[in-house]
């Protein structure tokens, strides 16, 4: 996961000993925010310029680029910018306009060049445009979706009305107004004396990843056991302050306040730990790793040795991940972090895989004890040349050395087992341990399994407010009761 907690967190626990490694591997072998929409009026907009257009001397085309089609978690951020750098560039040239709909496309409307047909078509004409538009998100598409749609409004001015009918019924994205907010002076401010002054632990989150275990006709809750406890700060809790919400919609403003998320976190969890808190006084209890994410730069860096001291001084396992991006990008920052933790005992994750790098990468030349890999239905219905890829690089890799996360429905786990791997994170699970907790809780009465669910994945005492057994939010499941927790020094299982 990120710094953000916007899903599922990571970390490795109490059966996350350190994996044996696989055989030498072959040589040559990183959301978050959700794609905006744009403004409300923009149908109307488009379908004025288009029946504009139906009555002027040259012909016009309209090209729809659908990235309302592409497989969650896509369309992110980057789809946008690029898509709409790419149709601006051609309405530039071709006196034409871009709208944003709201459900995410794009719409170019445009003069049609003169030309004798598709061969005679210039690279940089908008009839050329279908084509490399496909080729450049094609990788996020289901097989065989299409993925841009190019009317000669002339001919085909009843499809172009109709399906601009058919975007004004659907929902509102994020508008484009919000996006330019993230730049604002005041948004950026406000964010920044947030996670400065204000308290981390109304803005935390927590998941407990599992190991999965027996066999398939034994009970789900009966067959799990706890391998680590993630600690994130919460989107959720951030984008309640309307202020900061702006802010919140730029990666790149993520990546500058990770310095400082990061140096909060240390001093947070370190101050309860070093004061028997109940934040980490449950792992300790039954010797239940907690894991954080940080950057390079701040494992290097004196808080993280200061924390580093203190987690080993009362005997705290500790799992730190790093984006597979930022790994690959400073290979010699990396080798440093690495050999940090691995003196401490700490365990390194490489956080961030999906199914594209998975099957593009080599991630095991990284040398992390576990790679976190992002569930995606891609997974499953990716085309089969890079299905193949994938299941290689699972083989590759080794299954032992595989966290599933965002693992929220049967079908991931299903996926995961069908190839050997057997540690999950994800909300499905959150709930299966929520159900547990039901089970054994004195006032599960008055809540349903949501509200407990929610509950015990907040570290916001207010958010905790109507539990009626705030103790029982934290413990985990009861297999990880007979692990005896291990003083002194972390040493790690070889």
């Amino acid at each position: 996961m990120n710094h953000w907690g916007q899903r599922a967190p990571a970390g490795l626990a109490g059966g996350l000993e350190r994996a044996p490694s696989p055989p030498a591997p072959a040589q040559g072998a990183a959301s978050l925010v959700p794609c905006t929409g744009g403004r409300a009026d923009d149908e109307r907009r488009l379908a004025d310029a288009a029946e504009r257009a139906l009555h002027a001397p040259q012909g016009k085309l309209a090209l729809a680029l659908h990235l309302s089609r592409l497989k969650p978690p896509a369309p992110r951020p980057h789809h946008a910018r690029i898509a709409q750098a790419l149709l601006q560039d051609s309405a530039q040239r071709n006196d034409g306009q871009v709208f944003t709909m709201r459900n995410g496309d794009f719409v170019l409307l445009c003069a049609a060049p003169d030309s004798a047909g598709p061969a005679a078509h210039p690279a940089d004409a908008p009839q050329s445009l279908p084509h490399a538009l496909t080729q450049l998100f094609g990788v996020d598409a289901p097989e065989g979706a299409a993925l841009a749609t190019l009317w000669r409004l002339r001919d085909q001015a009843g499809e172009f009305r109709a399906y601009i009918a058919d975007r004004q019924m659907e929902p509102q994205h994020h508008s484009a107004e919000a996006i330019q907010s993230a730049y604002t002076e005041a948004a950026v401010q406000a964010l920044e004396s947030l996670l400065s002054a204000g308290n981390p632990a109304e803005l935390l989150a927590q998941q407990t990843a599992i190991r999965l275990a027996g066999t398939k006709g034994m009970p789900l809750s009966s067959r799990i056991t706890p391998l680590f406890r993630e600690l994130t700060f919460s989107f959720a809790a951030l984008t309640e302050r309307h202020e900061t919400s702006g802010a919140l919609l730029d990666p790149f403003l993520f990546r500058h306040f990770a310095p400082l998320l990061d140096r909060r976190m240390l001093e947070h969890v370190q101050a309860d730990l070093e004061d028997g808190g109940r934040l980490t006084r449950p792992a300790l209890r039954i010797n239940l790793p907690i894991n954080l994410n940080m950057t390079l730069e701040s494992i290097a860096s004196p808080a993280f040795a200061r924390f580093l001291q203190a987690a080993q001084s009362n005997g705290l396992r500790i799992g730190i991940e790093v984006s597979l991006m930022e790994a690959a990008a400073d290979p010699l920052l990396l080798q440093y972090a690495r050999t940090i933790l691995a003196r401490a005992g700490f365990l390194l994750l490489l956080d961030g895989l999906d199914h594209v790098a998975l099957a593009m990468t080599h991630p095991a030349g990284l040398q992390p004890d576990f790679v976190k890999l992002i569930w995606s239905p891609r997974l499953n219905d990716a085309p089969t040349a890079m299905r193949a890829n994938i299941d290689a690089a699972v083989a590759r890799l080794g299954p032992d050395r595989i966290v599933l996360q965002r693992a929220e429905t049967e079908a991931a786990l299903l996926w995961g087992q069908s190839r050997g791997i057997t540690r999950f994170q994800g909300f499905f699970l959150d709930a299966v341990q929520a159900a547990s907790r039901i089970a054994v809780c004195h006032s599960a009465r008055a809540c349903t399994l949501r509200q407990c669910t929610s509950r015990g994945g907040t570290l916001n005492a207010a958010l905790r407010a109507g539990c009626g057994n705030p103790a029982l939010l934290d413990m985990v499941p009861r297999a990880a009761a007979a692990e005896p927790a291990t003083p002194g020094p972390i040493l790690v299982a070889q």
